[in-house]
């Protein structure tokens, strides 16, 4: 599914009113095509990849100076 934003806030909107009682009861809500991610590298390499990329993002801010 491309908009998984949209997905997120009908079933917010099914559960609030009812059409569904809990989180268990959405098991078969959109198995269709469904890819299930399952990570290839361990939590700590994850966290320093991720630290990695922080540290790049805020190194680039200010590069551009549009005033």
């Amino acid at each position: 599914m491309r908009e998984t934003t949209a997905l997120g806030a009908a079933i917010a909107a099914g559960l609030a009113v009812g059409v569904w009682n809990s989180f268990d009861d959405l098991n078969n809500v959109n198995t269709e095509g469904r890819t299930i991610f399952k990570p290839q590298i361990s939590e700590q390499e994850s966290g320093r990849r991720f630290a990695r990329w922080e540290k790049a993002v805020q190194m680039s801010k200010g590069w551009l100076n549009e005033a």
